[in-house]
């Protein structure tokens, strides 16, 4: 079953929307290969996943840079181990053999909804003007 966007995911900022819009098309895509049966497409897409993640990444730090995120440094840190686990995932792809699948499709799965639902909405109120805390610069 395909995942799809609803507006419980969205962040407050139209181009992290839109990239976390693109993030669930390149996962749809990817088990879009699984469930016909074309493993050729697996290689492409978590390169496709793994590069976008990277360019995503780096505009959301900056976002949560730009409204004086307090969490960003450890949310940066959980981008690196998200990026680390794609990459290695991406690794087991490469190297074909016998792959589960469906943990693959569940890691995806959880990489993205999960980060997004628990990890990116605790910067949402920063991106809406509705933080609580005072309004100062990050640590350097």
């Amino acid at each position: 079953m395909a995942i799809e966007w609803n507006d419980k995911l969205s962040v407050g900022n139209e181009l992290i929307d839109d990239d976390h819009k693109h993030l669930i098309k390149l996962i749809n895509a990817y088990e879009m290969a699984i469930s016909t049966g074309n493993l050729k497409l697996l290689g492409p897409a978590f390169e496709a996943l793994e590069q976008y993640a990277k360019e995503h990444f780096q505009r959301e730090e900056n976002l949560m840079e730009a409204v004086y995120f307090p969490g960003l440094r450890d949310h940066r840190e959980k981008h690196r181990l998200l990026l680390k686990g794609v990459q290695e995932k991406h690794q087991e792809v490469k190297k074909g053999g016998d792959i589960d699948l469906a943990a693959l499709s569940s890691f995806l799965r959880s990489w993205l909804i999960d980060h997004v639902v628990k990890e990116d909405m605790q910067y949402k109120p920063h991106v809406i003007g509705k933080r609580t805390d005072k309004l100062t610069p990050l640590e350097p």
